[in-house]
């Protein structure tokens, strides 16, 4: 496994756990650890300069979240998701989040409203980038701000864990979204968010629906499986 974890330097023992967890997801949304990357318990230990107990801890809580599985009996890797498992996830979060931008119409304080507002502005600063993990983060960050928005922690971790296993199996697909020429999706999250500044709630939805709609659209190939099918056989011809 490569090198790619810092050592942690905590005050006290309990925090290691929660340090742990957030060290390696950082790895596995940020494309350090690439998919299908094993992840040896005594390896990353290592790295973090920890014990075993705080990493298989966090480890389980990763295998819990569906972003990691048990590797052949020894260790886990990055769970590989399949184009069945992306549609299905995508779907579900198409039913929650218009419900989540309707409540936010209505129950958005000042500071959330700021919240959604800075994942906006962050979401522009990295669209230059090129950075697909940054650029995915910063839609995940606006999704989670407009969640903590509209005041239900369940459904808003739902969709937050949903998202986080769609942008993992798009990373794995880098290349095929190279080639559709994929832009952030600002612009749509702009105006979810000014529907949501004026408390006008079927805009809002209406606005959220759309934004789905235009995702899909824009990741189309994802959808279907001939489309699929053909995409990746043009990305094995450009690995060659």
């Amino acid at each position: 496994m490569p090198k790619f974890l810092e050592p942690l330097v905590l005050p006290r023992a309990s925090g290691y756990r929660e340090a742990a967890y957030h060290a390696i997801k950082e790895g596995i949304l940020s494309g350090y650890l690439a998919y299908g990357q094993p992840l040896i318990e005594e390896e990353i230990a290592s790295q973090l300069n920890v014990s075993r107990t705080p990493v298989r801890e966090a480890l389980a809580i990763l295998q819990h979240e569906g972003l990691i599985s048990p590797r052949n009996g020894r260790g886990f890797h990055v769970r590989q998701l399949t184009r069945e498992e992306f549609v299905t996830m995508f779907a579900a979060n198409e039913v929650v989040e218009p419900y989540l931008v309707r409540l936010a119409t209505l129950t958005a304080t000042d500071m959330q409203l700021r919240a959604i507002q800075e994942a906006i502005e962050h979401g522009k600063a990295v669209a230059e980038s090129g950075d697909l993990p940054r650029i995915l983060r910063a839609g995940r960050d606006f999704h989670r701000a407009v969640g903590i928005a509209a005041g239900n922690a369940p459904l808003t971790q739902f969709v937050v864990n949903n998202e986080e296993r769609t942008d993992l199996y798009l990373l794995s697909h880098e290349k095929i979204l190279t080639m559709l020429k994929i832009v952030p999706f600002n612009q749509e999250h702009e105006m979810i968010f000014n529907a949501i500044m004026q408390h006008d709630s079927e805009a809002a939805v209406r606005l959220a629906i759309y934004h789905s709609q235009a995702v899909r659209e824009r990741l189309s190939p994802f959808f279907n499986v001939d489309e699929f099918q053909k995409m990746v056989a043009l990305q094995e011809v450009l690995k060659e």
